[in-house]
């Protein structure tokens, strides 16, 4: 955490606080997994909507500055998706909030832009889950994985519900599918952008 010397934290539980966004950031044409890095551009984000295994460890303190080069490579980068199960002691989603929370403060200290991730766990970590978000800030989340069974949806449409309400994103880049029955609520109060997930890209690049 050697970038978090001058970073500031929140009151309660000490989240690393995120710097906003410039004020002419635009948001990404494309966004682009970690595991496909070295496909972005200036025009893309990279985003971490896939297994924890395939970045954890790269994030770590003696891995991330290793990476700074590949990040600039996009024009952003989306704060990692750090996996918040419903069933983990409360403590590890903490902890899940706070490692997103350091490693965007880490990329923004080196100028890197960077899209907060809205992500929570089971209902105790709608109190925290938003801890260190700036406000009307372009926003992502990822529905990839988090709607496919009843109680996974259930969670996830009262998840949005508390993140659209808390972090008031500006707008808010879906990465996933996004269905009609969850988000058609709040399509008059919310500007939504859609990108497909990495699995659509891969079924494109198998068809050409």
């Amino acid at each position: 955490m050697l970038n978090l010397k001058n970073a500031y934290f929140t009151g309660k539980d000490e989240f690393p606080v995120l710097r906003a966004q410039s004020n002419d950031f635009q948001r990404p044409f494309q966004m682009i997994r970690f595991s496909d890095r070295k496909d972005a551009s200036l025009n893309d984000a990279i985003c971490f909507y896939e297994w924890d295994l395939r970045f954890e460890r790269q994030l770590d303190d003696q891995h991330l500055g290793k990476l700074i080069l590949d990040f600039k490579r996009a024009g952003s980068v989306v704060q990692p998706d750090y996996s918040i199960f419903a069933d983990e002691p409360l403590i590890l989603q903490k902890m899940a909030v706070f490692n997103k929370n350091r490693v965007a403060c880490e990329l923004q200290s080196y100028g890197i832009e960077i899209i907060p991730n809205l992500r929570w766990g089971d209902r105790r970590s709608f109190e925290f889950a938003f801890s260190g978000i700036p406000k009307h800030q372009i926003c992502a989340v990822g529905t990839y994985g988090q709607i496919r069974d009843k109680e996974r949806r259930y969670l996830f449409e009262a998840g949005l519900e508390q993140a659209l309400i808390q972090a008031e994103p500006k707008q808010l880049l879906v990465y996933g599918s996004m269905p009609d029955s969850i988000f058609r609520s709040y399509k008059g109060s919310v500007d939504f952008h859609q990108y497909d997930n990495w699995q659509i890209h891969a079924f494109d690049k198998k068809v050409v």
